[in-house]
């Protein structure tokens, strides 16, 4: 999920925004928000990841480091906290060191953060544009704990609130398709697909591709013919380091000969953040088209599939 929080409190672009706009920003009072957090230069490292963990676990926000000290203003009968006049420059080195001690302090590695660096001779001013995560909940490494944004705030989560959070985390979404074409009137060329279908990226994907009631198969993946209380069938698992997003999947290329007769290529799939699923298809070579498609939770189950192909 991208943000642009940026781009709405500067009104430009946010490789626009310029030293002098930060300057004029603070050159009246300005006040936290839910989605707005003012660090002084003097802030300790611990709590800006304390601050973005907060921010990822909620809406988001903006989070500038080198703001002017915070003080004391009346307003009516209330006082209030503002921010206004001289930035105060950060000693943290550069965005670069930014983003490096971020990644190592807070589990999971937060995704899509923007760091914006204005480096002087002063020290330097960092605007950090944090979106929603959309792999809650995010945890503070230095102390174990996870934030939520509050009003002005971040503050501990309590124990239901994260439970919620970590049901509403989205996962990738694994599948597989096949194309078959005749080679002969014994031998056909399938082409497997596994691809991730949601916009979170898979990692550490595994597989393992059985294929049934067939007399042969030639891959560059090594098949091997295993018994099987389902049936006899040629058997490979693997696994890849490539990350699968929509655009790109993982191609399997394998040639098989049949008994002219229908066979069912099953394909099992889980990755990191996502259990053990799997897609199966039976095809017709005398029809020349597959006759049964399914899943774990949807279509015909796979032993009773696998009885009919036998009969």
């Amino acid at each position: 999920m991208n943000s642009n929080y940026i781009e709405k409190i500067f009104d430009k672009p946010r490789n626009e925004v310029k030293l002098s706009d930060i300057e004029e920003y603070f050159s009246t009072p300005q006040e936290e928000s839910s989605v707005i957090e003012f660090k002084s230069g003097e802030v300790e490292i611990n709590d800006i990841f304390k601050e973005i963990t907060a921010f990822l676990n909620t809406e988001g926000g903006l989070l500038i480091i080198g703001a002017p000290r915070e003080s004391k203003k009346n307003l009516g009968k209330n006082v209030i906290k503002v921010c206004e006049g001289n930035l105060t420059y950060s000693s943290f080195k550069n965005k670069d060191w930014l983003y490096q001690k971020i990644a190592s302090n807070i589990v999971p590695t937060p995704t899509n953060l923007k760091i914006e660096e204005f480096l002087t001779e002063n020290g330097n001013i960092f605007l950090i544009d944090i979106p929603q995560s959309l792999s809650p909940p995010h945890q503070c490494s230095s102390d174990g704990k996870y934030y939520l944004r509050l009003e002005r705030d971040a503050k501990p989560a309590p124990h239901g609130i994260i439970q919620a959070l970590f049901n509403k985390r989205r996962v990738p979404l694994l599948s597989a398709d096949v194309t078959i074409t005749e080679i002969d009137k014994q031998n056909d060329k399938l082409f497997i697909r596994i691809k991730n279908e949601s916009q979170i990226p898979a990692d550490k994907v595994s597989f393992i591709i059985d294929i049934y009631n067939v007399a042969d198969v030639n891959s560059t993946y090594k098949f091997s013919l295993q018994e099987d209380v389902l049936g006899n069938k040629f058997s490979m698992s693997n696994h890849t380091n490539q990350v699968l997003v929509q655009i790109i999947s993982l191609p399997i290329n394998l040639n098989i000969k049949h008994f002219d007769k229908d066979y069912l290529i099953f394909v099992a799939f889980w990755c990191r953040d996502l259990d053990f699923d799997f897609k199966y298809f039976t095809y017709s070579p005398f029809e020349k088209k597959i006759v049964t498609e399914a899943t774990m939770k949807k279509g015909r189950l796979l032993i009773d599939e696998l009885k009919r192909i036998r009969e």
